[in-house]
């Protein structure tokens, strides 16, 4: 009985707070303020922003790589075809409008097939990215652990086939987060059957979850399964390129040793890496889902949902922007074609620039050329022409030059007797 008069006196004063409280305030106190601070958003818009371009370039050079590069379109580049694919779609439809909801928190004004597109798009593209990592991950442990195996099962014909049943299996996993994501909107007042349309808010709430564990499920088959399957993998390729090192090399101890066991520990520490990255940008993802679910009644959730889904959310997105990295740059002849790709428009303008610099350098000096020419022949027609001229005092001082010299010898011999016959008498 005492139970029964403390709850109607709660429900006494909840309805008279809610009697006396604002469409605004009652909208903040059901669905959360509507707008984040901006000590957190103008650092939010600026790491998504980063990740937006970053994600973008990295993604769109691995696709021209690997399409322009036919030493490229191997069966393991295929996987990074699609990973590529799946992340843009996920960065181009899915950042953008995960950055307006910072901005906006509430209403939603796209519209109800946007939202369900929206919903689907993100959780397909996210497991497209997940299971291409997965079988990557094992194109490249075959390649590895069991390399006379890997020919007869890397064809390309086969590896475009696994691609089109990884899109096909997230396709059709993703349909039930298109069915029950909808636009949920607040009843206020409250059972007044009267719905506030600022409170429109897009997503999957918790009396509207379907019956089976939706994100339960999503966890352990896009996250859990795949993390340890890789886990494994890259251990086994770690401690196979490890054995191999030490086998091929023996007891011979000289440069080229140590420089195979450093690069034996730059492989596996590039593998280790791969596993940490998948592990921190998926877990908070999937524990900010599971904490929705099951801590909604603690008191810590508020601050904690908040701040796994800020996390969650920049995490989730970086995993598009470190993939090219990880799964890309690791290979020496994706890194040339890589270089080529960046470099090639800014090569092509330096050529043509060189090419304009050399043109007009050239015609110049033909020009300097050319004026000296004119020069040397006007100089030479200029002599021609007093050679040529038949006047009688022209003639005569020619003749008179040609006689001296013709006499000049003659009085040199002359000389030449007199100073010796002085040096004769002087002897004597």
């Amino acid at each position: 009985m005492e139970n029964q008069d403390e709850n109607d006196i709660l429900d006494f004063w909840w309805n008279r707070d809610l009697s006396n409280i604002t469409e605004a305030e009652y909208l903040s106190m059901v669905l959360g303020p509507k707008y984040l601070s901006f000590k957190l958003m103008i650092p939010l818009t600026i790491i998504y922003i980063m990740i937006f371009i970053t994600g973008v370039f990295g993604n769109v050079i691995t696709c021209i790589v690997i399409v322009r590069n036919s030493f490229m379109q191997t069966a393991t580049n295929y996987y990074l075809f699609s990973l590529a694919i799946s992340d843009l779609t996920l960065l181009i439809l899915g950042l953008p409008n995960e950055l307006g909801v910072f901005w906006q928190q509430y209403p939603w004004s796209l519209g109800t097939m946007l939202c369900k597109t929206r919903a689907y798009v993100s959780e397909m593209s996210s497991y497209v990215s997940v299971l291409t990592i997965v079988a990557f991950s094992v194109q490249r442990y075959l390649a590895i652990c069991h390399p006379l195996h890997v020919y007869s099962i890397s064809s390309l014909e086969r590896s475009t086939r696994i691609i089109v049943a990884v899109w096909l299996i997230a396709m059709v996993a993703a349909i039930p987060f298109a069915i029950y994501t909808k636009v949920n909107f607040v009843e206020y007042p409250p059972e007044s059957g009267n719905y506030s349309a600022d409170s429109a808010i897009c997503g999957m709430l918790l009396p509207d979850m379907p019956k089976f564990p939706l994100y339960e499920l999503s966890c352990i088959v896009f996250f859990l399964i795949p993390m340890f399957i890789i886990f494994v993998l890259y251990t086994r390729m770690g401690l196979q390129i490890k054995s191999r090192t030490k086998k091929a090399l023996g007891p011979i101890e000289n440069a080229f040793v140590h420089g195979a066991h450093r690069q034996s520990r730059k492989s596996i520490v590039r593998m280790l890496s791969v596993v940490i990255m998948f592990f921190l940008c998926w877990a908070p993802f999937h524990t900010q889902r599971l904490v929705y679910i099951y801590a909604q009644e603690s008191d810590y959730y508020p601050d904690l949902n908040e701040w796994l889904y800020i996390l969650s959310g920049c995490l989730y997105y970086f995993s598009t922007t470190v993939n090219p990295i990880l799964y890309t740059l690791m290979s020496c002849k994706y890194r040339k074609a890589f270089k080529q790709a960046v470099c090639c428009r800014t090569r092509r303008h330096i050529n043509a620039l060189s090419k304009k610099i050399f043109y007009f350098t050239s015609s110049q000096q033909n020009i300097k050329d050319r004026n000296k020419n004119n020069i040397n022949t006007s100089g030479f027609s200029q002599k021609t022409y007093l050679s040529q001229k038949k006047d009688s005092s022209s003639i005569f001082l020619f003749e008179r030059k040609h006689l001296l010299a013709h006499q000049q010898p003659s009085n040199e011999s002359t000389s030449s007797k007199r100073s010796e016959v002085s040096i004769t008498t002087n002897n004597m």
